[in-house]
């Protein structure tokens, strides 16, 4: 069994009323009898920043705290290139240190709006993202359960029982292929981010696959951490589409 963390960067609003062109969804794959050891992984990266740059072990960490030098950052008075290079120390430790798979879905607006201007990015990108799921169950042939950030519960609850019972894709050489997302079990367990250090980990994932070079990077210094996942990265998700490593880019 996998537990598969969501979570999202961006605003997922139509333009031009939203403040951000892409709609990302970040996905952190971890095997039921890899989570404790994770876990104290974690602990231990807390423990490490804590003493390192004075941020408390049970305060949430998010993306846009590091960025903006807010949340448990404000009052350090840490100098933007100083919170940089910590985000990318947070980026980099996953893969040299934990035993995960990670993935993002980016969906850009500005497109999707043109090809077509009736569907939602957070469907679209959910969809997407419990597609790729269900897809990494059936290779590695055992089952996930999922845990997104709370906030939209009934909407993903939703989702995940309607591909369970009935999804068409098209097929890659052409037609449509009926595969039921059923390797998914239950119904999504949303999670407070600042009681789950592996949402906070998506977090940071989401906005590191929002900031690349493959994306939108627009934000200096944040470019090249999504990179530095390097063998963590689930390279799969866009083998037949192709696109950057361990990002499903769409519209392309």
């Amino acid at each position: 069994m996998y537990l598969a963390y969501f979570d999202e960067s961006g605003d997922s609003g139509q333009l031009p009323n939203s403040p951000s062109r892409f709609f990302v969804l970040a996905c952190i794959l971890i095997h039921e009898e890899a989570w404790l050891a994770n876990l104290n992984k974690m602990i231990k990266l807390r423990r490490q920043i804590r003493d390192r740059y004075g941020v408390r072990v049970r305060a949430e960490i998010k993306a846009a705290h590091i960025k903006k030098g807010r949340g448990p950052l404000a009052g350090l008075a840490f100098a933007p290139e100083r919170r940089a290079r910590m985000f990318e120390f947070l980026i980099r430790y996953q893969n040299a240190q934990l035993d995960l798979t990670a993935f993002a879905i980016a969906i850009d607006k500005a497109k999707l709006a043109g090809t077509s201007p009736d569907r939602d990015p957070r469907d679209v990108a959910w969809q997407y993202g419990v597609q790729r799921v269900d897809s990494f169950c059936r290779h590695t042939h055992t089952r996930a359960i999922l845990f997104p950030d709370r906030g939209h519960a009934y909407f993903i609850r939703r989702l995940v029982r309607q591909l369970r019972r009935h999804q068409i894709i098209p097929g890659h050489f052409g037609g449509s292929l009926k595969v039921n997302a059923d390797c998914i079990v239950e119904d999504p367990n949303d999670r407070e981010s600042h009681e789950s250090y592996f949402i906070q980990l998506a977090d940071w994932n989401a906005y590191a696959a929002h900031r690349s070079m493959h994306v939108d990077p627009s934000a200096p210094g944040y470019e090249g951490a999504w990179d530095t996942l390097g063998g963590s990265l689930l390279l799969d998700v866009n083998k037949l589409t192709g696109g950057p490593p361990g990002i499903v880019l769409y519209p392309r």
